[in-house]
């Protein structure tokens, strides 16, 4: 194998020192404890006053090329079969981190009877009802990936509300900033 000359091994880090520099001297934007715990609170009362979702953008902000973003959302204790509804998005992969509560999602498989959906807070993406899909058991401190394009949904949700932290990607930009 040939060897690369020493001053271009370290080319692609030169070459990232700027941006680097750049991120160590704005600093990262943090979403403090508090403020989770207080979105979360919010998310609650949705919840009390009669609500079965509450989605909350913490932030969402621009990193170059995409969007980052952290939102919290709640759900109501759903028994098996009341609703079979799923979403999936056309430009946003998700990662969910499940706090509080338990439940089973839907995941995969196919969307039946899907409608194009266009939201002002997820962009592009379809509702339906998924077949052949898996069901999954979740608890606290389990981790979901969910690409765009994946249908999704709640088989049951087994505690009275079930929180959770989503991180989407957001490459398109299609959901607004929110940076405080």
């Amino acid at each position: 194998m040939r060897q690369c000359p020493q001053a271009l091994r370290f080319l692609p880090l030169v070459a990232f020192l700027p941006t680097l520099a750049l991120a160590q001297a704005n600093g990262a934007n943090l979403l403090p404890k508090e403020e989770v715990d207080q979105v979360f609170q919010q998310g609650l009362a949705r919840l009390a006053e009669g609500r079965t979702v509450s989605d909350i953008v913490a932030r969402h902000i621009n990193v170059g090329e995409e969007y980052m973003g952290v939102s919290v959302v709640q759900r109501s204790k759903k028994e098996i079969g009341t609703d079979s509804a799923s979403i999936s998005h056309v430009d946003l992969d998700e990662i969910y981190y499940i706090v509080t509560g338990e439940g089973t999602m839907i995941t995969g498989g196919t969307m039946v009877d899907a409608e194009a959906t266009q939201s002002t807070l997820l962009g592009n993406g379809h509702r339906g009802t998924i077949t052949g899909g898996v069901l999954q058991k979740v608890k606290p401190g389990d981790v979901a990936i969910i690409p765009k394009g994946m249908p999704h949904g709640w088989h049951e949700i087994t505690t009275d509300s079930i929180g959770y932290l989503i991180f989407r990607a957001d490459p398109n930009k299609v959901m607004q900033e929110k940076t405080e």
